[in-house]
């Protein structure tokens, strides 16, 4: 449950990514300057009666501006941008029905950015009696790729969903085995 999460947000991120530099007009400073990136989760609802909680701990969210070419007909690379400095634990289950939380933010230089890596370092299943599965990482990076756009001066906000019910699946050869394969969209 927890993998689908996190696919689930990382593609809420991205999308929400996406939705936010298509909205900005073409009138927009860019070049040189700071603006600021929020990144925000939610989760779907889900159907799991016996479970209390998916808590999923994410260790990195950074953003990575698109390639470029210069003058001389070369492709200029900058450098990724980590916005998470410390490990934070997010109870997905908390975060449906319109709620969200802040997974990182922090100036960044203006532009365009084409993708968010999420970073997970561990993800637990709380049952309603208490009990706790802890869910295996097959990967612990997820890309989501998004464009979107950072204008000077302004607040720019993504907003992923980090599906629950579509991350956390059961390994049918090992035997109660629970994996988390984060299944993360953009939100529009």
């Amino acid at each position: 449950m927890s993998a689908r999460r996190l696919a689930a947000f990382a593609l809420a991120l991205t999308t929400g990514l996406f939705i936010t530099a298509c909205t900005h007009n073409s009138a927009s400073q860019t070049g040189s300057g700071m603006g600021m990136v929020n990144v925000r989760m939610i989760d779907a609802p889900i159907d799991l009666s016996n479970v209390q909680s998916v808590n999923v701990t994410l260790t990195g969210v950074t953003v990575y501006p698109e390639e470029t070419m210069n003058p001389t007909g070369m492709v200029s690379e900058t450098g990724a941008i980590s916005l998470m400095t410390h490990p934070t634990t997010f109870d997905l289950l908390t975060l449906t029905g319109g709620a969200s939380a802040l997974l990182a933010s922090g100036e960044v230089p203006a532009g365009d950015y084409s993708r968010i890596r999420l970073e997970v370092s561990d993800a637990t299943l709380v049952y309603k009696d208490s009990t706790t599965q802890s869910l295996k990482i097959e990967s612990n990076k997820v890309d989501v790729p998004i464009q979107f756009h950072v204008t000077v001066g302004a607040d720019n906000s993504v907003t992923l969903d980090f599906n629950a019910a579509a991350s956390v699946q059961v390994n049918d050869t090992a035997s109660g085995t629970f994996i988390l394969r984060p299944v993360v969209t953009s939100v529009s």
